[in-house]
């Protein structure tokens, strides 16, 4: 019996199996797969005339394009240049599209927000590995254009605006940018266990580094998110803060805000609300100083500018000053990370 040569959809290592085997495992990867699902890359011979036309039509930018690239996938779902082409015109909106994500960077939103982002940026994923599985470099060179030209893209829009008239201001909305890479695009990348998944998630994070070498990334997964928000302390970013400064959970500060936290805030109907606020926020702030690129740097700024002052305020017995300093740490961090 002859074999059937293909790629593995799961990790795109190529295949050679033999026809009569109705399931077998990937050699590289170790999926079980059916012969319906080895990919057979289409070998072009003859190029197909339809791919200069929708080059052209990608060149002017004309709407056609789109049709086009329709009518060629659904002939082949793996025509190299229909999926590289709509990946150029749509890899964009994996964050332009959906600027509003952080607001829903929470304990109760988190995991439903992620999973219908995810949904919403798979046919764009799709179009990449498709084009990978097609292509001699497994779309090595169109993965790392494409986050250049994304993150180009967010530095052009953080220039241009009109709105941002400081450099503070710009250098805050580009880690507003930053954050969504972080917390949604890289993990997203990495959820929808394409092929590509692994290698263009670390291709985000070296183009950010290479385009910002002094505001790096860290690549953060989804999984690591969601146990973060499933904890369930208060003291989250006070924690964060002595722990970096080597201290242990039962110290003097910690030991000093939680007491706070039980025999003050939590006997008024605003501090409830406050503490309530702070479980559904504080774990993904956290997460954020943790992936940006000086979290040491950050945790002392917070306990200089308000924890330190905070912890004087309880010493002394000014209870309600303190309550307004954590308020306005818990604003200002919201501001910053979460907006």
């Amino acid at each position: 019996m002859a074999n059937r040569e293909g790629k593995c959809p799961k990790c795109g290592g190529e295949l050679s199996i033999p026809e009569e085997l109705a399931k077998f495992s990937c050699m590289y990867c170790g999926a079980v797969l059916t012969q319906e699902e080895l990919v057979i890359v289409r070998e072009q011979k003859e190029k197909n005339p339809l791919e200069d036309v929708l080059q052209k039509l990608y060149e002017n930018g004309d709407e056609k394009a789109e049709d086009l690239i329709d009518q060629m996938l659904e002939m082949d779902r793996y025509n190299a240049k229909a999926n590289e082409i709509y990946a150029r015109l749509h890899f964009n909106e994996i964050v332009f599209e959906h600027l509003d994500v952080m607001e829903h960077f929470s304990r109760s939103e988190y995991a439903t927000c992620f999973e219908s982002y995810k949904r919403q940026c798979h046919p764009v994923l799709e179009t990449v590995d498709h084009y990978a599985m097609a292509s001699e470099d497994r779309g090595e060179a169109l993965m790392h254009e494409l986050a250049a030209v994304l993150i180009k893209a967010i530095d052009e829009a953080v220039a241009s605006d009109p709105s941002l008239r400081s450099k503070n201001a710009r250098s805050m909305k580009l880690d507003q940018y930053k954050m969504i890479l972080a917390v949604y695009a890289v993990p997203m990348v990495q959820e929808q266990k394409l092929s590509v998944g692994g290698r263009l998630a670390d291709i985000l994070v070296e183009e950010w580094i290479l385009a910002h070498p002094k505001s790096k990334i860290a690549k953060g997964n989804y999984e690591d998110m969601v146990v973060g928000f499933k904890k369930g302390k208060m003291c989250f970013i006070t924690t964060a803060v002595c722990e970096s400064f080597g201290k242990p959970d039962d110290c003097y500060e910690l030991t000093s805000f939680r007491d706070f936290r039980d025999n003050h805030m939590l006997r008024t109907k605003e501090g409830r609300t406050l503490v309530e606020e702070y479980y559904e926020i504080a774990p993904g702030i956290v997460t954020c100083i943790d992936l940006g690129e000086d979290g040491a740097a950050v945790y002392e700024d917070i306990w200089k500018k308000w924890l330190s002052p905070c912890l004087t305020d309880i010493e002394a017995g000014r209870m309600e000053a303190c309550g307004r300093r954590y308020r306005e740490m818990v604003e200002s961090l919201k501001a910053r990370y979460l907006s």
